[in-house]
């Protein structure tokens, strides 16, 4: 007996894969998908970045509208920060404006869209989701809900012309810190956050003495290290500048990048050369080995800091050092060499 074979219209076809595209996506699944479209968004080929961005689009706009949303609260964090460290602050506060609807109290949510709220222009929304946040006990709260309400506090902060606005600013600023420090003592950021505030405020002393207070308490700081070392490097305080920055490089030796340790490498590299100056001035000539320090500094620092002030920088500085020492670049320098020529 022959089987009748019945073909199906390409119509047919569409619709049921229509049907398999309902299929619900999970976020952690989605956001892995979504790694190969980040990586292309900073494509310098225009078509290739613009094309990975309308991927990403469409696959963060499928979870969002999707029935069924798989994934805990840590999920759509991790998601919306890996879109955000691309710039894409609308995409990421779309992102976690479907989490906060699955968790409306998740600390790390409500702190994210306050950091990436201000960055798109979404003031009110953030305004409704620090409400939100600040009725909830400060116990519960992680480093990113202290740290990143001080960061809104701060651009409120900036852009009020009323005095009695910026009291009350203030004031809910110190109180956050202080709150940040009792609930979590042994967080470095608690020390960082007090400082950028006293740094806003351009309270010089208080701001050093909190960043040294981090380093005598605590065994891991590299972030007050660094900020530290910038306030003693631009006094012109280069010994303990290079200490600290010495301290920094060791303290960054965590599992989790904490600084920008091509910036350290760069900063140490100045001051090193900064304090040969110095000796140079007082009779004793720039030597090899000195030259050679301080060419390995910038050459570490090139390898992962490309910001072009601090390029220009290292460059001129560097024509001034083979200048002075007579030592050449060594050939494993190849980004110095490269710089230079």
């Amino acid at each position: 007996m022959e089987r009748e074979v019945i073909i199906a219209t390409t119509d047919e076809n569409g619709a049921a894969l229509e049907k398999e595209e309902t299929i619900n996506l999970p976020i952690k699944t989605a956001n892995a998908i979504a790694q190969t479209y980040l990586d292309s968004v900073s494509s310098d080929d225009l078509y290739e970045a613009e094309t990975a961005l309308k991927d990403l689009n469409a696959i963060v706009q499928r979870v969002i509208q999707q029935t069924v949303k798989a994934g805990d609260a840590d999920d759509w964090h991790n998601f919306a920060v890996d879109v955000a460290r691309k710039a894409l602050y609308d995409l990421a506060c779309d992102l976690l404006e479907c989490g906060l609807s699955i968790y409306p109290k998740n600390i790390d949510l409500l702190a994210d869209y306050l950091q990436y709220g201000i960055s798109c222009g979404r003031i009110e929304k953030c305004r409704s989701f620090y409400k939100v946040l600040s009725k909830i006990p400060k116990i519960r709260w992680s480093w990113r809900g202290y740290s990143f309400s001080v960061s809104y506090l701060t651009y409120l902060w900036e852009r009020s012309d009323s005095e009695k606005e910026l009291e009350k600013l203030q004031e809910e600023m110190m109180s956050l810190a202080a709150a940040f420090r009792q609930n979590l003592p042994y967080d470095e950021e608690s020390y960082r956050c007090e400082a950028e505030i006293y740094k806003l405020l351009h309270k010089k002393k208080e701001e050093e003495e909190v960043l040294r207070l981090a380093l005598s308490k605590l065994k891991i700081a590299p972030k007050c290290a660094l900020r530290l070392s910038d306030l003693l490097f631009d006094r012109g305080d280069y010994e303990e500048a290079l200490t600290l920055i010495q301290r920094g490089l060791r303290d960054a030796m965590q599992t989790q990048r904490s600084v920008n340790e091509g910036y350290l490498y760069y900063l140490m590299g100045l001051t090193k050369m900064a304090l040969a100056q110095r000796a140079e001035q007082a009779g004793t000539p720039i030597s090899e080995e000195t030259a050679y320090d301080i060419y390995a500094d910038f050459d570490i620092s090139l390898r992962q800091e490309r910001r072009v002030a601090y390029v220009n920088t290292m460059k001129a500085k560097t024509i001034v050092l083979v200048n002075k020492s007579g030592a050449p670049i060594p050939e494993k320098y190849e980004e110095l060499n490269y710089l230079i020529q």
